[in-house]
């Protein structure tokens, strides 16, 4: 069983972890998902919950993410050499 965090740290390690890297090219887009999970939460950012079934709820029932699944669960081996990502180019990677 895995650990069970506070919903608003799954909901930014959610944001930090998964979001930047696969839309790291539309911060616009990755700005409004994380406004749109924020206010689902909005109350409840102390609730316990697991991250992968935050994940699982925000993609299924709310339907935040729009990326197919083979690209969602697709693992980035190299994502900090995407040099087209803004964060890398701010952080100078």
């Amino acid at each position: 069983m895995s650990k069970k965090v506070k919903s608003l740290h799954a909901l930014n390690w959610m944001y930090g972890n998964i979001c930047t890297k696969k839309c790291c090219h539309d911060s616009e887009k990755q700005k409004a998902c994380y406004d749109r999970m924020k206010e689902i939460i909005k109350g409840h950012e102390d609730y316990l919950i697991e991250r992968r079934v935050f994940i699982k709820v925000m993609r299924e029932k709310h339907k935040i993410c729009s990326l197919p699944d083979a690209e969602f669960y697709r693992r980035e081996r190299n994502f900090w050499n995407n040099h087209d990502c803004p964060i890398c180019r701010k952080l100078g990677l």
